[in-house]
């Protein structure tokens, strides 16, 4: 998963488009609406002043260990661009506590990779590859769905731009 420079995980973007920054905003309060339903309750801050929308609110995902992510998400635009942020990403399931997603799922994912290529055990080595390409798949599908997410505004905010 992609990493910022404190080491958590972190997505983001950047969009040109042919717009004031109040019709960008504008867009991306509709596009809010659109994604999570109830705007009041994604929406944790608005700065219209500024542009600026701070959301907290959550996506699912298909993991071993998680049935949704819950995410900060920051938009922030000025005349013709916008750049969006996503972090605080805390793994949910009904049957445990909340969890950080950070730089560890990477380094589990190298871990055991490493554990494959030491086990000389046939049997453990099997189940090594196993664990390990669950940890790798479990990375892609949340990678994918956040991913999927900002694609989604930016394929909303461009169709926006074309009205």
């Amino acid at each position: 998963m992609p990493l910022n420079e404190q080491k958590q995980v972190y997505y983001s973007d950047v969009a040109t488009l042919h717009k004031s920054k109040d019709e960008i905003y504008q867009s991306a309060q509709k596009w809010v609406s659109n994604t999570f339903g109830n705007y009041e309750n994604a929406v944790t801050s608005e700065e219209p002043q500024i542009g600026k929308l701070m959301i907290n609110s959550y996506i699912p995902v298909i993991t071993s260990l998680y049935d949704y992510i819950r995410f900060d998400l920051v938009f922030e635009c000025k005349d013709n661009q916008y750049q969006v942020r996503i972090d605080k990403l805390d793994g949910i399931s009904p049957v445990r506590t909340p969890v950080r997603i950070s730089s560890k799922e990477n380094d589990a994912v190298l871990a055991k990779e490493m554990a494959i290529k030491t086990e000389t055990n046939k049997k453990k080595r099997t189940e090594a590859e196993q664990l390990w390409q669950t940890a790798k798949t479990d990375n892609v599908n949340i990678n994918n769905a956040l991913y999927k997410l900002l694609a989604g505004l930016k394929e909303f905010m461009t169709t926006e731009d074309r009205r």
